[in-house]
């Protein structure tokens, strides 16, 4: 089976995220804002094209396995802008926040729960320190460590320095036989690697290069993948 490589512009929304953490829909059209449109012809053909290369990989360790959180309340997406803007965010506060639906919930748990059957060697386990990415993370792995290197969502015209700090985190190299695992957001990949991720979805990464995309796995994929190892 070859892996999906769909993409999206979700990336729309992290571009009017620079302003202000997240957009409104202002006279963008809705399909656009989220994952639901075509996305840009530009974005690497990954390595791995097939479950069994993809779970030999992953078994073999070696590798960064970045995920978008899962699917959220778009209907949310002024309320963090605008409890930014307001001084009333708090990154603690899940009432702050785009926080996810119920399909993305639903769609976690099933390739979670699917993630979770292929006991992948993971050395170390990463979120975003907000709260759609460590429910996400909930759904894949126990005890990722919320860290501010994956969580610089609304950081990005304040403070440019968040390009290097996530380009150094997603570099760094697991213990051999061991991967890593991170759960953050499209804006920060868009940042470090100039590529996209749709909510839900999975990069596999190369920390010696990590805008290599070495498989991209979508969230119904992950039992093809358990089921060729």
């Amino acid at each position: 089976m070859k892996l999906k490589a769909d993409l999206a512009w979700g990336w729309l929304v992290l571009l009017a995220g620079l302003l202000g953490g997240c957009a409104g829909s202002g006279n963008v059209p809705f399909n656009q804002l989220v994952n639901f449109a075509e996305g840009p012809v530009n974005q690497p053909v990954p390595l791995m094209s097939t479950p069994k290369d993809v779970a030999a990989a992953l078994s073999k360790g070696g590798y960064i396995i970045y995920l978008r959180h899962g699917r959220t309340q778009y209907d949310q997406l002024e309320l963090e802008r605008n409890n930014r803007l307001a001084g009333k965010f708090d990154i603690n506060q899940c009432n702050t926040q785009r926080q996810l639906s119920l399909e993305g919930r639903a769609e976690l748990q099933f390739s979670g729960s699917n993630f979770r059957a292929g006991q992948w060697p993971i050395e170390k386990s990463f979120s975003s320190q907000y709260c759609r990415a460590k429910e996400s993370a909930s759904f894949f792995v126990d005890g990722a460590v919320p860290v501010m290197d994956l969580s610089g969502e609304g950081e990005f015209g304040t403070n440019p320095a968040i390009k290097g700090r996530v380009q150094a985190f997603l570099a760094q190299r697991p213990a051999p036989g061991k991967n890593i695992f991170m759960m953050a957001h499209g804006g920060i990949f868009w940042l470090a690697t100039g590529w996209v991720i749709q909510e839900g979805h999975t990069v596999v990464l190369d920390p010696g290069n990590p805008k290599v995309i070495v498989a991209r796995i979508g969230p119904q994929e992950w039992g093809a993948v358990v089921q060729a190892k």
